[in-house]
């Protein structure tokens, strides 16, 4: 086999290579965006509960991932096109991505720590002032609902400010047979608290997604490696000889 076919072979087997990695990001973009727009539309309830809760967090989701499908577009043509100077800029995108992605994961996971506890002060506070008419009431039963949990620690919390032993209906397991339950009846109502829940949750959700984030991000090395390797023999199979 000459030099020439020998480059044009490995020039197609880096391209296919490198639009298989192309399809794995864009497919990433996709689920980034996804889980932005499931945090804005679906998690803010929860997430509003917390005092350090920063409303531009999904707004990052959704503008990486749409970044990223972006990109991910383009490099496709970028690779079908095999265009040096294409494959350097897609390269250079692909970097910066890179870098945007390792800072987001890293503030991010710091930030779940802060999250965390912001949550416990901002959930005692809308326990302590529910019933009041805010936003907060709405937010308290989601949870309670959702997550199947009663107060901060436990269900006794409510006693603490109501005095009275009862608790919200979103406490209870069946709102039909369960209507400001006695706290002597812990049958019908949740009995765990939702501090701990809400925990797991974060650490369970947020973490993986963020630890996956981080893992994209060095994934996007391959990419790079790729796409510059895949520029230098292009270029270079324009000018060897045909035998």
């Amino acid at each position: 086999m000459s030099r020439r076919l020998q480059t044009v072979a490995a020039v197609t087997c880096m391209k296919l290579l490198l639009l298989l990695f192309n399809v794995i990001f864009w497919v990433a973009g996709i689920i980034l965006l996804a889980f932005g727009l499931w945090m804005k539309l679906s998690l803010h309830y929860l997430l509003d509960l917390s005092d350090d809760y920063n409303d531009a967090v999904p707004y990052i989701f959704i503008g990486t991932g749409a970044l990223i499908v972006v990109v991910g577009l383009f490099a496709c043509c970028c690779t079908v096109k095999g265009q040096p100077i294409l494959l350097y800029v897609l390269a250079i995108f692909l970097s910066l991505v890179f870098i945007c992605e390792v800072a987001a994961g890293i503030a991010g996971y710091v930030y779940r720590n802060k999250l965390q506890n912001g949550f416990e002060t901002g959930l005692n506070n809308s326990i302590t002032h529910y019933g009041n008419g805010r936003i907060r009431d709405r937010d308290v039963d989601m949870l309670q609902k959702y997550l199947k949990c009663c107060g901060v620690k436990d269900f006794e919390d409510w006693n603490a400010v109501w005095k009275n032993d009862s608790v919200p209906i979103s406490c209870c397991k069946d709102s039909n047979t369960c209507q400001y339950a006695p706290l002597m009846g812990t049958d019908d109502i949740y009995v765990e608290g939702c501090y701990n829940k809400v925990v797991d949750f974060v650490n369970r959700n947020l973490g993986a997604l963020f630890g996956g984030l981080v893992g994209l991000a060095f994934f996007q090395l391959l990419g790079v490696t790729l796409a510059c390797c895949l520029a230098k023999y292009a270029d270079k199979a324009k000018y060897e000889p045909v035998a």
